[in-house]
């Protein structure tokens, strides 16, 4: 992955890595996804624990499953190499030319400088358990890290799971995304996704309440 730094225009190689996640990851995962999708006010920070403990414990279920058509995928990035080129240069990144070298799904050679810093999950879905049409891949959770964010880590992610659903025979996924998130709206149009349908979102009703979207994308085989 290239950065291209603002204040002096040099550009730093780093390698990113999208890899398969291990129980070993779950920690960092649950801590990315409860930061990520919960916001709460700083006084009720102390429930975030409790939060990250029910998405570990859930996520590791997943994992046992050793489903064939479910992959939970990381980002990782040699934590040493970032730091030192961010000691260098401003934090304020302008833009990623994701020209970074991608691990194949299951490469997982022992580093201990890498650290997860994106997470994202794919699986066939039914529309309904009473609807007769056919099962889809369905994104879900993709989420980067703060800090990490804008470098274009979720698009990788996403043009991951893309292979994967090819891998399966199908040439089209779909996730959903609050009509209020529009960094995540914006994400997802730069990648060729269009919404589908609007649905009410009875889970969020007693919270901000915002529309779901669901999206959908042909992928492209060229």
């Amino acid at each position: 992955m290239t950065l291209k730094y603002p204040d002096n225009n040099v550009e730093r190689s780093i390698e990113l890595s999208v890899e398969t996640a291990t129980n070993e990851d779950t920690q960092a995962i649950s801590l990315i996804l409860a930061k990520s999708f919960y916001n709460f006010p700083e006084f009720a920070h102390w429930i975030y624990p409790f939060l990250q403990f029910t998405i570990n414990e859930d996520l590791r279920y997943r994992l046992r499953s050793h489903s064939p058509l479910y992959f939970c995928l990381v980002a990782k990035l040699d934590q040493g190499n970032y730091q030192t080129t961010t000691q260098q240069t401003s934090h304020s990144l302008l833009r990623c030319k994701t020209t970074e070298r991608v691990r194949t799904i299951g490469q997982n050679p022992y580093n201990s400088n890498l650290i997860v810093v994106g997470t994202v999950e794919i699986a066939l879905r039914s529309p309904s358990v009473w609807s007769s049409h056919l099962q889809y891949p369905y994104i879900s959770n993709l989420a980067v890290r703060k800090e990490y964010r804008r470098l274009g880590i979720g698009s990788k992610l996403l043009h991951k799971c893309e292979e994967i659903a090819l891998n399966w025979g199908f040439k089209e996924t779909r996730l959903h995304v609050l009509d209020n998130n529009n960094s995540a709206k914006q994400l997802y149009k730069n990648n060729g996704y269009q919404v589908s349908s609007t649905e009410t979102n009875w889970s969020n009703l007693w919270f901000d309440y915002s529309p779901r979207l669901l999206l959908k994308k042909q992928i492209s085989t060229n």
